[in-house]
């Protein structure tokens, strides 16, 4: 009787941890190869436009890095989001912009191709993983 009782308890007090893991946010890293030639003007198209249209939709940048790679330049930066559905449903509003689309194109035909490739990483977090500030 008692191993069934604490078999029980186990199952009711891991229950609401299990939940909890459930409701833990993701993240999201982007990697773009950006080119030293334009750099300025991929950095001036992000912080003044990028971020502020992102915003909008709800988009939450937890940080943006310059990183270097096998000779390449690349701007890394890590988003924060609720779930899947939410991070794709933002992207979606977000390239369906049209104040975005028209920021693109002035500055492309301004400077040229700003962004090479571009890596995208869905970043779950691990059952003993701390969570991010």
């Amino acid at each position: 009787m008692l191993r069934g009782l604490l078999a029980a308890l186990a199952l009711f007090f891991a229950a609401p941890a299990a939940a909890a893991d459930d409701d833990r946010p993701i993240n999201q890293l982007r990697i773009y190869e950006i080119f030293d030639g334009n750099k300025a003007a991929f950095h001036a198209r992000f912080r003044d436009h990028a971020q502020r249209i992102m915003a909008r939709h709800g988009f939450r940048i937890l940080s943006m890095w310059e990183a270097k790679r096998d000779g390449r330049t690349e701007f890394v930066y890590l988003l924060r989001w609720r779930d899947e559905p939410e991070m794709k449903a933002a992207w979606t509003a977000f390239m369906a912009d049209p104040e975005w689309a028209e920021i693109k194109r002035a500055t492309a035909a301004q400077h040229g191709k700003l962004v090479g490739e571009i890596e995208d990483r869905v970043l779950t977090p691990t059952d003993y993983s701390r969570p991010l500030p």
